[in-house]
This record gives C-alpha cells, sequence and structure tokens, in this order.
C-alpha cells in the first residue's frame, strides 16, 4: 500500500446475489471489468449482508453498527443522524467525499428524524457528510440529466412496463446512452476530472440501482442472453419451511411463472448487470488514465441479493436463502499479493472498519464490525468463524389463510410486489451461517436447519430432526454469544474513574 492516503471507490449494486457473476460461477453471463479487477484483487466467496434488504443492510454497512443495534429494523428506515458513519469519519480525516448513485440510507432532513432526542451538532446527514452528491433511482432519473426528454422517455417506459408487477420485465426502447447505469458513470467520470479535489485523498460511493427492479434494459443488453441458455436454480415445493415463504410465493403470483419466464427475467437482470459491468470498465480506464489506480482501494458488493426464482420466491423477501443473502465481494488494494480467492467470511458491517484502516484512520467505539485489513496487508488474521443475519420487524407473520386478494399473474399491477409490503416483513428473525450449517430461528418459534455440504441449496430443514439436535444446539449457543457480544457498548461507560490497572501501576513507582 501506498505511504499516502488512499483513495477508495466503494462500488455497490441493488439486489444482486454473488452466483450471478461469473466469478461465482454463472455460466452464462461474462463481466469482464470485475474479472480483470479482481484478478488484480481478491474475491471473498463468502460474504452476507445483514439484513436482505436496502436500506437496512445500507444504514449497518456505513455504520458499522448491525441493523438492530441501530434501530434500522425496517426497509426505508434511514440512519439516526447521531450514528457515526464512513463518510463522516473520512471527512473529518481529510477526505473529500461524494455519493454518485442511489442513496437509500442517510436522512436529507434533521427535521423529519423519527429518532428521539434532537440531531447532534455533527450529524450523519447526506449532504453533511458528502460534499459531492449526485443522486439517482430506480429506472432511469439521474441529477443532472433529469429535464432529458430522452431520459424522461426511458424512466417512464421503465416505470410504466416493467415496475408495478411482480415478474414485469422488457427491453427499454431508449438509447444506452440516455439510461441510468450509463449517466451514473458518466456522472462518476465528470467527477475524476473536474469535481475532486486532486489534493486530496477521496472516497466516492459509487452506487448502481440496478439491477433491482424494474427489470428492463435497453439493447444490446436485452438481446444478450438468450433464455434457453440460463439455468434454473433447483425446485423447492417449500415443504416443511416457513408458512411466510409460501406466502410469498402466492403473493408474488410465482405459482403461475413458469420456467421459461424464469428465464426470460434471468436473461434481463443479467443484461442489467453486463451493462453496469461495461459501464465500470470506462470508469477503470479513466482511472488508469488519471494515475489513480496506483493508490485507490476499490470494493465492489451488493447491498443484498435477489432470489431469482430460487425456492420459488423473486426479488428480495424476509428469509435467509443465499440467494437473499450472499453478495459479491471484490476487492482490489495497491500491492496486495495474496490469493485471488478466499473462504474467509465477510459481513457487510466489515467495510467501515476495513476502510478506515486502510486509510490509516481509527475506527470509531462502538463500530461492531471486523476489519480485513490485515488480511489484504498480509498481517495475521483470524476470520469470523460464522456470519449473522437479522430480519423482520415486530409482529406475527402474515398466514395463507389471511390471503383475500392476490396478483392472478406474474403481470398482474394491481398489487404492486409483496416485498414492498410492511406485512411482508412481519417476523423477526436471525440466522447464523458457518461453511457447514445454516440455522435460522424465528419469534414466531419457526426454525430451518441446513447441512450446507451436503444440500447447498437449502431445500430439506432439518430443524425438528432429533438427530440434529446436538448440531442445532451447538449454533443457538453460538447465537446467544454472538447476541451478548453485539450488545450496543455507546454510549461509552465514563461514569466510573476507578481503575485497577492504574493502582497496580501507583503501587510499584518508585520511592525517592
Amino acid at each position: 500500500m501506498s505511504s499516502s492516503k488512499p483513495n477508495i471507490v466503494l462500488i455497490e449494486t441493488d439486489q444482486q446475489t454473488a452466483e450471478t457473476l461469473s466469478l461465482y460461477g454463472n455460466p452464462v453471463l461474462k463481466t469482464p471489468a470485475l474479472e480483470r479487477l479482481a484478478e488484480q484483487g481478491v474475491v471473498f466467496d463468502l460474504a452476507f449482508c445483514n439484513y436482505p434488504a436496502c436500506s437496512p443492510s445500507r444504514s449497518s454497512m456505513f455504520t458499522g453498527r448491525y441493523a438492530s443495534t441501530i434501530g434500522v429494523h425496517a426497509n426505508h428506515m434511514l440512519i439516526n443522524p447521531n450514528e457515526t458513519t464512513l463518510p463522516q469519519v473520512l471527512k473529518e480525516h481529510g477526505y473529500q467525499t461524494a455519493i454518485i448513485g442511489k442513496n437509500h440510507a442517510f436522512m436529507n432532513d434533521a427535521t423529519k428524524s423519527y429518532y428521539p432526542g434532537a440531531v447532534a451538532e455533527k450529524s450523519s446527514l447526506l449532504r453533511e457528510v458528502f460534499d459531492h452528491v449526485r443522486l439517482a433511482e430506480h429506472g432511469h432519473m439521474v441529477d443532472g440529466y433529469r429535464n432529458d426528454p430522452e431520459v424522461k422517455a426511458a424512466h417512464e417506459w421503465a416505470q410504466r412496463n416493467c415496475w408495478s408487477s411482480p415478474l414485469g420485465h422488457g427491453t427499454n426502447p431508449a438509447r444506452p446512452e440516455k439510461c441510468g447505469t450509463y449517466l451514473i458513470g458518466q456522472s462518476m467520470i465528470d467527477y475524476l476530472e473536474e469535481v475532486r479535489d486532486p489534493e486530496k485523498p477521496f472516497l466516492t460511493w459509487l452506487s448502481f440501482p440496478d439491477p433491482h427492479t424494474p427489470y428492463q434494459v435497453p439493447e444490446p443488453y436485452a438481446s444478450l442472453i438468450n433464455p434457453a441458455d440460463v439455468p434454473l436454480p433447483p425446485k423447492d415445493n417449500l415443504d416443511g419451511k416457513p408458512e411466510r415463504q409460501k406466502v410469498m410465493h402466492i403473493m408474488d403470483a410465482m405459482d403461475c411463472a413458469d420456467d421459461d419466464l424464469i428465464r426470460k427475467v434471468r436473461a434481463i437482470h443479467y443484461g442489467m448487470i453486463r451493462f453496469i459491468d461495461d459501464t465500470l470498465a470506462k470508469i477503470f480506464a479513466k482511472m488508469e488514465s488519471l494515475g489513480l489506480m496506483e493508490n485507490t482501494v476499490i470494493v465492489f458488493t451488493s447491498d443484498h441479493g435477489d432470489s431469482m426464482g430460487a425456492h420459488g420466491l423473486i426479488q428480495k423477501h424476509n428469509a435467509f436463502y443465499d440467494s437473499f443473502t450472499h453478495v459479491p465481494f471484490i476487492v482490489y488494494a495497491p500491492g496486495y499479493n495474496g490469493p485471488k480467492r478466499t473462504d474467509h467470511m465477510v459481513e457487510l458491517i466489515d467495510v467501515m472498519p476495513t476502510i478506515l484502516d486502510l486509510a490509516g484512520v481509527p475506527v470509531p467505539y462502538g463500530c461492531q464490525g471486523r476489519s480485513l485489513a490485515p488480511f489484504l496487508q498480509g498481517k495475521p488474521y483470524a476470520p469470523r468463524e460464522y456470519v449473522v443475519i437479522e430480519s423482520g420487524e415486530e409482529g406475527e407473520p402474515i398466514k395463507l389463510s389471511d390471503i383475500t386478494v392476490r396478483p392472478e399473474h406474474p403481470f398482474d399491477e394491481r398489487y404492486f410486489v409483496w416485498c414492498a409490503y410492511r406485512d411482508a416483513w412481519m417476523g423477526k428473525g436471525k440466522s447464523i451461517r458457518t461453511h457447514d450449517w445454516k440455522l435460522n430461528v424465528y419469534a414466531s418459534g419457526e426454525g430451518e436447519l441446513y447441512d450446507l455440504n451436503n444440500d447447498p441449496d437449502e431445500l430439506t430443514n432439518l430443524f425438528g430432526n432429533p438427530a440434529q439436535d446436538r448440531i442445532r444446539n451447538e449454533l443457538e449457543r453460538k447465537l446467544l454469544m454472538w447476541s451478548i457480544a453485539k450488545e450496543d457498548r455507546l454510549p461509552m461507560n465514563r461514569t466510573v474513574n476507578l481503575n485497577y490497572e492504574q493502582k497496580k501501576k501507583e503501587a510499584v513507582k518508585p520511592e525517592h
């Protein structure tokens, strides 16, 4: 690593499972820019979000603290402005900070905070922690291009045709140059060339709203992958699974979706990812031409997955399958010469302490993530034994018997998509995943236990199997120990001044 503070580019896509990339085994989609980045860095095979929904995942990542710790227990809740966040800390240590793309983590207005108590003077509000803000939404609206008639038309087409139904998808008739992914890339290039202060290190959160819904992309990406070539996940009839998953299956009309339809949606989803990859290729080329690659750390990840038909489910949900929680995680760090892949387990709350460590900036008290910097720097490193993922709001999950209206087919627009409903996230749960096993426990008393070595697709629930009592008890004990360890250390205890170590030192002071 260079002796000067490195620049940081944190690239985040939205709703992209690791398995969508060739780097994680996808047989039909090539992503050359990410593959080249991985050749120069390291791929973490086992990285997981801490909550399988956008804002809790992003909020925990930027605070280095679990969603339950910071009180972001549902999608669309945002970071308490009084929390300490990654861009805030880096800005205080001389970094120029920028967000280009989707936010869905930082509040814009302190007066609308729903957290008790006044907002501190040094707060984590969007325009206080980021020097440069260029926002984008799902579809094609990007700051700086919102009045362009072609951009508007691309956005309206996406919203009208592919937004309101569970499996709406299509080919956007717009030119690629007028679509959101391209415009975010152009905004990043403009920032690198014209906006950033060359005298300061920079942190840029490059945040693509795709490949989240609406599932649509322009040509040539819409036809890039032949749906007939797209593999499908194994069938899961959800027998022995929590009832809430059967509700998800029906409320997204997945019981009416055939294999051909799922293949078509997957092919569009893959086209969206390739569009992002081609955009990254231009950004990386620009960084090389500006001489920035020699002193820039690049992290590529996603906030959570998309089941894309696995387990008879689509999009994101209150569930813990790897299709929802396993995210890509690639790190390029100048000077790194370790293994090209590792099975060290990573949680997204590890992003904040890792980046701060690599920047030579102290990690704030109360951060619950674990820095990967020692591993990246070839120093002694003790990897995680397991990861923990949280999900759900307080309340009773809806039952099949509660359903009186539902979409009649995958293109039914009357009820929108189930994962957008508050009811879809009722029922709190936690998941603990080791290399070999996954245990999911729910407040309702339901549970899941999967033998990942023999059942990597998580099809057979062993939770009630007496033969697995030992492993279940062991994992429950680990989850209990995790719960104790993660209890919030804030505020720091400054009320007791007596310190035994200090007294021991004073006691052995030489007499004069």
